[in-house]
Formats: C-alpha cells, structure tokens, sequence
C-alpha cells in the first residue's frame, strides 16, 4: 500500500521567514480571463536566502497560518534585535564603572 503526501497534511513550521504578497499572475489557459488581461489574483511569500531572493506560491487555505508564521518571525526577530541593544547598553555602563 502506498502512502500518499500531500501538502496539505503537512503542517506549517511556528515561524518562516520572509513577507507574503499579492500578485498579479496569467494562468496560461487560453479560455481563461487573464488570457484577455484580466489577471487573477495570487499570494506568494518572498525570502532571502543565501543573498538571493526567493519566492514561493502561498495557497488561500494556508494564507493566514503562513502570513502568522511569518509574522511571528518578524516579531522575533525584533525581540532578540531590542535584547542585543540591551546587553550592548548593559556591557558599556559596566566597563565605565569598572574604568
């Protein structure tokens, strides 16, 4: 018997990096109103990776949990960035007292 995976069984990790967007997209059917200009509406999440940019297609049913993922991330980001402010603070009021 074989095991059939989809993404939709996969859950989404707590936090992923990037910022998901609306774009307009072309589906490439030629009966389609894109075909006459009308462009249909899509959601991709954009991430830098090793300098490059990358980006990802978002489905609707996971927009939100990969636009909370993604938000989380950013929050934590900020979070440990205000921490090493903090410390950086701490470290130099230590070395004038110790000075």
């Amino acid at each position: 018997m074989s095991r059939v995976t989809t993404k939709s069984t996969q859950t989404l990790p707590k936090m992923l990096p990037g910022v998901v967007c609306a774009q307009r997209v072309r589906c490439g059917k030629p009966g389609c109103r894109c075909a006459r200009g009308q462009e249909h509406l899509a959601y991709y999440r954009f991430w830098r990776e090793d300098g490059r940019l990358r980006k990802c297609y978002v489905r609707r049913a996971d927009l939100v949990a990969v636009r909370a993922a993604c938000a989380a991330r950013q929050q934590e980001h900020r979070e440990l960035s205000e921490a090493w402010k903090q410390w950086r603070r701490l470290v130099s009021v230590v070395r004038e007292v110790t000075s």
